[in-house]
């Protein structure tokens, strides 16, 4: 009766169904997940960026994002090294996107007193990750 059942279209489409919806998510769970994860955090660094460089040029720096800086270097980090998958690291290392740079710079520029020498660093991390510059409309 088993037999017959997995032989027949029903069968066959439940073996079939099966078969695509695991492939289906370790396709998502091996490369969708970690790839978004891994532009999300770039996105974060681009939003905190922006709001660094449209920082009043004042001598103490107030309203610095530093400790949100420093935890999304960590995130970084920690995406690029545990989770994206090695072919997409390769990838990135082709495109020259280097995220280890990236997060060396971001982990200087969250202990930055001083406005200039936090502008080169902000530069040098928008380098590293191929960030563009967004012009706000307005």
């Amino acid at each position: 009766m088993v037999l017959e059942f997995f032989t027949g279209p029903m069968g066959i489409a439940a073996i079939l169904s099966f078969i695509i919806g695991s492939f289906g998510y370790v396709i998502a769970a091996m490369w969708v997940r970690p790839l978004l994860k891994y532009r999300l955090i770039k996105a974060r660094i681009r939003s905190l960026l922006n709001e660094a460089e449209s920082l009043k040029s004042d001598p103490a720096m107030a309203g610095f994002p530093g400790r949100e800086i420093r935890k999304t270097a960590a995130k970084l980090s920690e995406c690029h090294k545990n989770t994206l998958p090695q072919w997409y690291q390769l990838m990135l290392s082709n495109r020259s996107e280097s995220p280890d740079d990236a997060v060396a710079d971001l982990m200087a520029l969250a202990n930055m007193k001083d406005r200039q020498h936090a502008l080169k660093r902000m530069a040098r991390v928008r380098t590293a990750l191929r960030i563009t510059n967004k012009k706000k409309k307005g």
